[in-house]
């Protein structure tokens, strides 16, 4: 029964998308155009596009249960069979001897990817926030106002594909989706060598493509990747197709491919421009009307995404470009260190740009570092530059360069994907350029030792990195022979603490995890340490009386002449591109008598105001932040009615070496005055042990029940040995553990 669930909610996903794309095809006469292969791959494409933004609409509306999408996606399928189909399909050239070879291998490679997509899901970013915020989705009938998690900001468009098959499905339906529009790239490769006769040579690229490990372990998995490559390959496929017909009626399927790109990943906003400029080229002074009618179906799938991100956080693209759009929710500085993450994975080419050299054998050979690697055979694709002699492959080479770009930004192994299918495509070509003789034995040779050597049991002979791939085709669990539970148990670390959680933590209640779970398998709400503005916050809070940097240890003193005053402010004087400016707290004085802030006290700083009552809660273990780089001109300012003082205490960290203050005050009616430079003293003893507890009553505050940590130790998980020490200090009581992992309620 589960399988049978898994192959229908999956089929049914791909039933109602072809239909809708095939409605979209003969709707703009589009159809006549294709021949049969082409008319299936270009069917599903499109009406998995148009499918995707149906589920978008659902959620909005939330409207996302299983039985609405059956009797919405039955309706659609009806309606897209309806309409009788125009015309006989375009021939195009037959597979020779030479095309059939490549179906040993990929039926090989088939059978293994099956098997791991019918399997449940294990791969790190599907178990967690990719199938974990689909299930959320399906939980809250669609869309709710989620500010703590980062990647329900990013574009979705295949996490609706997948919510689809999920709700009828589960896990293993949206995997198998993914898979199939995997098998769709390599049929869409084939097809495309059929039309414009290199059709040897596709068949070669599919074998290149497909047995990268990189490419198994992403379309088996419910990541997004070979998604985004699908449908980036079939932009640049409708666009030579319609360089050839000239045909109007395919400007709506070239938008629609395009816009669908971004609403897949945000990298896949290259897509559009990509495809305004062929038309710009194509057409020269004729291309605007095109040009509009493509960015017009385009935008069908783009502006979506950006009006819920506009409604939830106030920023379009968030998470993103926050020093544009500043809001609450992700801090400038959050973005920088992430992008920087990401084009340094494990401190790759973090001091010495010279360690870039290494990369080429990184992404082909090692892959430890990369998470994932693409196949030794990829060391020669500059061979492929061959295939420049001709305009198709420079095309092709042009497609590959752009569609890596985003690889730049995050040097992970898959994000070259979507450009593996075009430089594969110019390696084979590149060998069927060879004398007649030679091309054949060489391509065989080639793409045979590429398939051999991409094995999973013989990776496992010539690279003892580990990096992310296929291990077996784990049939037993694919049809479920072995209990989900157990193979989840015995292959994914995080499943079993997602269980602890569910069993001991109250629906409803809320979890601060430093480092995630398996959110796919968990339905508590777990909020990550770094993935909103307050999840930082609340880190923040926690690391302040275990780091000793954070702790309030500096004191500067400002005195003057007792007098009225209506506001005094805090100017950052100096710039460093690494330390932020914090404030511990500020205490007003008037000569010993100290003043408690008033609710008509008016806070305002720039940077972050959303947290500037941080700085005078009169707790040590909060602070305020500015959350990006020290520049000049940063302010903290305060404004009350007429209030006599005659001092200023400002409590500080000791991880702002380059910090520099100065301070204005302002009588009522006066100008701002600023004042000769503060007494500096250092305390080292700050009252840590008080601030354990205030640290973990933050988390009630904002709404926190639960605390795991990992007594690792490691990264953000710096907490965890010192909470079990003694978590009633802390005002925790452990109710759950699992290995390393200890499960707290705070109590207080």
């Amino acid at each position: 029964m589960p399988v049978l669930a898994i192959l229908l909610g999956c089929g049914l996903t791909l039933a109602v998308a072809c239909a809708l794309g095939r409605w979209l095809l003969i709707r703009c006469q589009a159809w006549e155009l294709l021949s049969r292969g082409e008319r299936g791959v270009f069917s599903l494409g499109m009406g998995a596009a148009l499918l995707s933004n149906v589920v978008f609409l659902l959620c909005a509306a939330q409207l996302a249960y299983w039985p609405v999408f059956l009797g919405v996606g039955a309706a659609l399928t009806v309606a897209g069979w309806w309409r009788r189909a125009p015309g006989a399909p375009v021939t195009l050239e037959a597979g020779g001897p030479s095309a059939w070879l490549a179906a040993p291998v990929l039926l090989c490679y088939g059978y293994l990817y099956l098997a791991n997509a019918l399997a449940p899901e294990i791969s790190p970013d599907g178990a967690g926030y990719h199938l974990g915020l689909v299930s959320r989705y399906l939980r809250e009938r669609g869309f709710s106002h989620i500010t703590t998690h980062l990647y329900a900001m990013l574009s979705q468009g295949m996490e609706m594909l997948y919510l689809y098959a999920f709700a009828l499905g589960r896990h293993s339906a949206a995997k198998l989706l993914h898979f199939a529009l995997l098998a769709a790239t390599v049929a869409a490769m084939i097809s495309f060598g059929r039309r414009f006769q290199v059709l040897p040579a596709a068949a070669t690229a599919a074998v290149f493509y497909f047995c990268s490990p990189v490419v198994g372990a992403d379309g088996a998995s419910t990541y997004n990747d070979c998604a985004l490559a699908f449908f980036l390959f079939l932009t640049f496929y409708l666009l030579l197709i319609w360089d050839q017909t000239r045909s109007p009626a395919l400007w709506a399927p070239i938008g629609v491919a395009a816009g669908f790109c971004f609403s897949i990943k945000y990298t896949g906003f290259l897509a559009l421009p990509f495809a305004l400029g062929f038309l710009a080229w194509k057409l020269r002074r004729e291309w605007l009307g095109p040009a509009a009618a493509v960015t017009a179906a385009a935008s069908l799938f783009v502006i979506p995404w950006l009006v819920k991100n506009a409604i939830i956080s106030g920023n379009p693209v968030a998470p993103f470009f926050n020093q544009l759009f500043p809001n609450p929710y992700f801090h400038v500085s959050f973005e920088r260190i992430y992008l920087f993450f990401m084009r340094h994975y494990g401190g790759l080419a973090e001091h010495d740009w010279r360690e870039y050299l290494r990369l080429p054998w990184e992404v082909a050979v090692a892959g430890g570092a990369l998470q994932g690697l693409v196949g030794p055979l990829f060391l020669l694709a500059p061979a492929g530059l061959a295939a420049l002699r001709r305009p198709l492959g420079r095309l092709i080479w042009l497609a590959a360069v752009i569609f890596a770009l985003p690889w730049l930004s995050n040097i992970g192994t898959r994000f070259l994907i979507p450009s593996l299918v075009f430089v594969s495509l110019s390696m084979a070509m590149a060998i069927w350029e060879t004398p007649r003789r030679a091309a054949l034995p060489l391509a065989i040779l080639v793409a045979g030792g590429h398939a051999v050597g991409s094995w999973p049991s013989v990776i496992a002979r010539w690279n003892h990195r580990q990096p992310w791939r296929l291990h077996d085709a784990p049939w037993r669990a694919a049809l479920r022979r072995e209990p989900e539970a157990e193979y989840l148990a015995r292959t994914l670390p995080g499943y079993n603490v997602a269980k602890m959680i569910e069993q001991q933590v109250p629906a409803g209640k809320r979890v601060f995890a430093p480092e995630g779970v398996s959110e796919a398998y968990c339905e508590r709400e777990v909020v990550v340490s770094y993935q909103c503005a307050e999840c930082e916050l609340l880190m923040d809070h926690l690391l302040t009386p275990v780091v000793h940097d954070f702790a309030p240890q500096w004191i500067f003193r400002w005195e003057w002449p007792e007098q009225e005053l209506a506001a005094l402010r805090l100017i950052q004087t100096r710039a460093d591109p690494v330390e932020m400016w914090s404030l511990h707290e500020l205490l007003l004085f008037a000569g010993a008598e100290r003043r408690t802030p008033l609710p008509a006290w008016k806070i305002r700083a720039r940077p972050n105001p959303w947290d500037g009552a941080l700085a005078m809660d009169g707790s040590p273990a909060t602070r305020w932040r500015s959350w990006q780089s020290l520049e000049p001109g940063m302010r903290f300012q305060v404004d009350f009615p007429a209030l006599r003082l005659s001092a200023l205490e400002a409590q500080c960290s000791s991880d702002q070496q380059q910090m520099a203050m100065e301070l204005e005050i302002r009588g009522p009616g006066g100008d701002w005055k600023r004042l000769p430079a503060p007494v500096k003293q250092t305390d080292p003893q700050p009252p840590r042990e008080a601030m354990k507890r205030l640290a973990a009553g933050e988390l009630r505050r904002h709404g926190i029940d639960y605390l795991l940590t990992d007594l690792g130790g490691q990264g953000m998980n710096l907490i965890g040995p010192h909470i079990a020490q003694d978590p009633g200090a802390w005002g925790l009581e452990e109710v759950g553990r699992y290995g390393p992992f200890r499960l707290y309620a705070v109590v207080q």
